[in-house]
């Protein structure tokens, strides 16, 4: 035993294993593909578990042998919706360099002097665990392969369900751990499959899921995990949960779940002897109460905080269970706009913590709020507030009772202007993110002496050639709040191509997750982007971890079987051997074998194209064991930041708000009864669950930036089929779309995309109701036979049945439409202009795509004009696609703003589309003396008079009035208030023409009103 002590002392990062993990990658070197089959075998232990790392097609395991077949392959890059001719590509697929391969091994009864020899058809090496200390690489084969050590984890669920949103708790002797399962009510590997045939009937999309039901078990030291306990029926809907001991053996489960339309926070007891109490309603308001989290404090009394929606928006609130009652709701934030995702530490000196993330002056900052050891409330306080992105805290106290906080950040003005023709006013939802580390100690804020992104991954997370030669980048920029130029009104003004000029860090470290360990360290777990590769189930993502040893961070460490989307959250917990972390996996690495197994050949039609759906999430527990030698004594300096003295918004801020307030408060005249209002909204944004999403960010962040950087009223999600057709991401994206509905502020509508090869087109579908699952596809018509496409014509019928519409976007390129199908009642609009690419009105427009320029393909008949030449109708709108934000709008003249007044105006054709917040009322008085407005057909007595009305944000350089297909009318008006009537001085009787306008401001931002089709009698 001296021998080893003495051995570990020298090597300060060595650990004690009885389980350990390895990521072991092949091909670091190759520039061919190689053949890397090989098998496992160790001096003492066994080998536990061996599981794929970027398996393509022909690897797999071979579990009886402790081995495996595995390749090296070329990257597959797929190129975002450039132009290929600029890029010299025809084809959107090309061969990259090539990618290493690899497994994972999970080792049983090993010791650090264990030896391992592997066995390659390239070579054999063999090593040591003291070889591989955390956050190092090993090179082996003269650097052809490299090694890593990494948490050792099991599977605590296996079923076919999708469990998800884990969460632990403990006292000295037990660990709790919950989980949420999801059912899907269609058989998935049916789902996994293409169509053949048109469904006679489409009930079936609409058939009951299964839905959710929380768990929770416990496991005795270190033994088994008990049998878990079902703490909800099955079928509910739940928006995440908490666990905490009760102090007494047993626990506090908490969690929030819709009834009747509205989301509340519920809690019960579950006790030593393993009884569940009575379920306890925590919230009755009639805004949704989502996200609880709930700690012990020292006393062993319980706290729950959650966010709830409050006059309009959502605040952090909590309750405390003191001597078996539970206190009336208290507001923990005090801020006038959004505030998101409370967290929750005990200090164990006494006294409790609460911290969020706000949008109060207009940008994303924490606060924090500290309770005593006796309830005493202390007043809010900022800890980050500079004008940059700072979201989703994280905190832990140490046992001296400080209190450490972890956040992401990114550059500023987030989620602003960004896209094809205006991009250095702003930058996009995922442009990067890094995590920053403060402490509160002793009234003062400090820091670690080391940089925690030396110890975070990279660019590529867990790449070969890359493992040990982590460049941390510098994220300790500061910005001006008087001098920076982003704080300023935005110009809206930019060239095809251009993004923000501000540095780009060029990691994606998200969701950072700390906890003080039991031996003094400190642990965070982040959320890094594995690489630009993505499969059939999109973009990759893994936890990986550091902790803090004295004046510097060590890592990364990976988390096995943590592939996942963005937001899904591990949770930690501080045990006496090391850091336990349960989290969740949908395979979507480890189960690439199986899927290549059972793929079909031919376009996937809106569905994984394969015999079977493999990828479903399991509840995974790991553990990284300690460090065998004592923690070194944290090194903290005086915070280089420190949080402002009561900022203001910024002149930026303050302008937009201007803005919003001006569009919400406008009115029309009564149109056939009430008087309209206008909401600003879009239906084609793209998160992490779209295949091809892999820059879009979180699902959360779709809506952050809706409610909050954009200001809308309402949104519609634009992912790919929800994700191939699947049903957990669709379950997922629907419960978000009623858990952030705050009626009469915020009405999210069900929408997604649904994506068909030119010539039929891609088209966003929209829904008021809840429930109706995507539609997958017919075989692709022939392009060059003029005729309406049987796919189409199966969206349409789909539509009616639901009650939903659709509009076309892209329409010039090859994910547009020759106009071979029509139904003016379920096709009532046409996406005019997309943020992430051009305008479709047509040839020599503002904005518009030209064979040589064009942004996603060049297909000229899919301009609109070419539908309005076929008599085709349709209202205009706006929206974003891919990256793009703040710079599309599809406005809404509504006359009740509800998901189903939203929907009534779409089908009336009550919509406009712009660039930017500017308000288009046009008018025309019919031959019955009726006040028309855009967007209807009607007659007039003698030549029509349109009464046009426009309030923009900056002067209108150019004001063009369009009858079909012709400019024939121009005005330079040069005010930001114009209202005006035009009457045509040559009318057509007896001939329908339509006529619209379009509104071009001196910075280049435009409004398109919606046709009106006019006949002279």
């Amino acid at each position: 035993m001296r021998t080893l002590l003495l051995s570990l002392a020298l090597l300060p990062s060595m650990v004690l294993a009885d389980e350990a993990g390895l990521l072991i990658l092949f091909g670091a070197k190759d520039t061919q593909p190689t053949a890397w089959d090989g098998r496992i075998e160790l001096s003492e232990g066994k080998v536990g578990e061996i599981s794929g790392w970027r398996f393509g097609k022909g690897d797999t395991v071979q579990p009886k042998r402790n081995g495996w077949l595995v390749s090296t392959h070329r990257k597959v890059v797929r190129q975002r919706s450039n132009n290929a001719r600029k890029l010299g590509m025809a084809k959107r697929q090309v061969q990259g360099p090539m990618d290493d391969n690899g497994v994972i091994v999970r080792l049983q009864n090993v010791t650090e002097a264990t030896q391992i020899q592997v066995t390659t058809k390239q070579g054999n090496f063999s090593f040591s665990l003291d070889q591989i200390p955390y956050g190092t690489a090993l090179p082996l084969l003269d650097g052809g392969v490299v090694v890593q050590r990494t948490a050792a984890g099991r599977a605590l669920t296996t079923s076919r369900s999708d469990d998800d949103f884990p969460c632990l708790a403990g006292d000295p002797s037990r660990v709790f751990v919950t989980w949420q399962s999801f059912t899907p009510g269609l058989d998935r590997d049916e789902r996994a499959q293409p169509l053949t045939e048109a469904p006679a009937d489409f009930s079936f999309l609409a058939k009951p899921t299964g839905g959710d039901q929380l768990w929770v078990s416990r496991r005795q030291g270190r033994g088994e995990w008990d049998e878990p306990v079902a703490v909800t029926e099955t079928g509910r809907d739940l928006f995440r949960s908490s666990v905490t001991p009760d102090g007494q053996g047993g626990a506090w489960v908490v969690w929030s779940e819709q009834e009747k339309g509205n989301f509340d926070v519920f809690a019960r007891h579950w006790d030593k002897a393993g009884q569940l109490g009575e379920r306890i309603a925590l919230t009755s308001d009639g805004g949704n109460d989502l996200a609880p989290v709930a700690a012990t404090d020292a006393k062993g009394q319980v706290w729950v905080a959650w966010m709830g929606a409050r006059e309009g928006r959502f605040v952090i609130l909590t309750r405390t269970l003191k001597g078996g009652t539970w206190s009336p709701e208290f507001p923990a934030s005090e801020h006038a706009a959004n505030s998101w995702n409370p967290v929750i530490a005990a200090n164990p000196l006494g006294g409790i913590a609460v911290a969020w993330d706000t949008y109060d002056k207009g940008d994303y900052d924490i606060w924090m709020r500290t309770w005593d050891a006796e309830g005493k409330a202390a007043a809010p306080q900022p800890v980050a507030n500079s004008y940059l992105y700072e979201t989703r805290a994280t905190l832990t106290y140490d046992a001296t009772g400080a209190l450490w906080l972890a956040w992401e950040k990114s550059g500023p003005v987030w989620g602003k202007d960004w896209g094809a023709y205006d991009g250095a006013d702003g930058i996009g939802l995922y442009r990067d993110r890094q995590i920053v580390v403060r402490v509160w100690k002793d009234g003062s804020w400090m820091q670690p002496e080391g940089d925690i992104g030396a110890a975070l991954p990279g660019r590529m997370a867990f790449d070969a050639s890359r493992l040990g030669r982590i460049n941390a980048p510098d994220t300790s920029v500061s910005y001006d709040p008087e001098s920076g130029a982003y704080l300023d009104p935005a110009q809206r003004k930019g060239q095809p191509g251009k993004h923000a000029e501000a540095a780009n860090w060029g990691v994606f470290n998200n969701l950072g997750r700390i906890m003080a360990g039991t031996d003094g360290r400190i642990w965070c777990l982040v959320r890094a982007k594995q690489d630009q590769s993505r499969g059939p189930v999109g973009s990759t993502w893994v936890s990986a971890a550091a902790y803090l040893e004295g004046d510097h961070w060590v890592g990364p460490i990976l988390v096995p079987h943590s592939e996942n989307l963005i937001y899904n959250l591990p949770a930690l917990l501080p045990g006496k051997f090391g850091l336990l972390v349960a989290h969740a996996t949908d395979h979507r690495m480890d189960r690439m074998a199986e899927f290549n197994e059972a793929r079909l050949s031919g376009a996937p039609g809106a569905t994984l194209n394969a015999t079977k759906d493999p990828f479903d999430n399991d509840i995974y527990v790991s553990r990284i064991t300690h460090p065998a030698t004592p923690a070194q004594p944290i090194a903290l300096a005086p915070a280089t930041e420190v949080p402002l003295d009561n900022p203001p918004p910024s002149r930026r801020t303050i302008a937009e708000r201007e803005e919003v307030t001006r569009i919400r408060d406008y009115r029309t005249e009564p149109v056939g009864g009430s008087p309209l209002r206008i909401v600003r909204g879009e239906f084609h944004r793209h998160t992490e669950i779209s295949m091809d999403g892999g820059g879009d960010g979180p699902l959360e962040d779709m809506w952050r930036y809706a409610a909050d950087a954009a200001a809308m009223d309402w949104l519609g999600n634009g992912d790919h089929d929800h994700g191939n057709g699947r049903e957990y991401p669709w379950w997922l994206t629907q419960k978000t779309t009623d858990a952030y509905h705050i009626p009469g502020s915020f009405t999210p509508m069900f929408s997604y995309e649904r994506s068909v090869s030119y010539p039929e087109g891609h088209r966003n579908v929209v829904f008021a109701q809840r429930g109706v699952r995507t539609l997958p596809r017919l075989p692709i018509s022939d392009p060059k036979v003029f005729a309406p496409a049987p796919d189409t014509e199966m969206l349409y019928r789909y539509l009616h049945h639901f009650g939903g519409v659709c509009a076309s976007h892209t329409s010039v390129g090859t994910m547009g439409t020759d106009w071979r199908n029509s139904d003016p009642e379920v096709e009532p609009m046409v996406e005019v202009y997309q943020g992430a690419r051009q305008n479709y009105e047509y040839p020599g427009c503002p904005r518009c795509p030209t064979k040589e320029d064009a942004i996603g393909g060049w297909e000229p008949a899919g301009f609109i004009c070419n539908a309005f030449e076929k008599g085709i109708k349709f209202s205009f709108q706006s929206s974003s696609d891919h990256g793009s934000t703040h710079i599309s709008y599809a406005m809404i003249f509504v006359e009740d703003f509800s998901r189903e007044g939203i929907l009534k105006a779409m089908k009336l054709r009550r919509t406009y589309g712009a660039t930017d917040n500017i308000i288009a009322d046009t008018r025309c008085q019919g031959a019955d003396g009726t006040n028309h407005m855009m967007g209807e057909a009607f007659t007039t007595q003698g030549a029509p008079a349109i009464h046009i009305k426009l309030t923009g944000t900056a002067p209108f350089k150019r004001i063009v009035i369009i009858k079909d297909n012709v400019e024939v009318h121009t005005t330079e008006p040069g005010t930001a208030e114009v209202d005006f009537t035009w009457t045509d001085p040559t009318p057509n009787p007896g001939k329908e023409s339509y006529y619209y306008v379009r509104g071009e401001q001196t910075n280049d931002e435009l409004v398109w009103a919606s046709p009106m089709w006019i006949t002279v009698q």
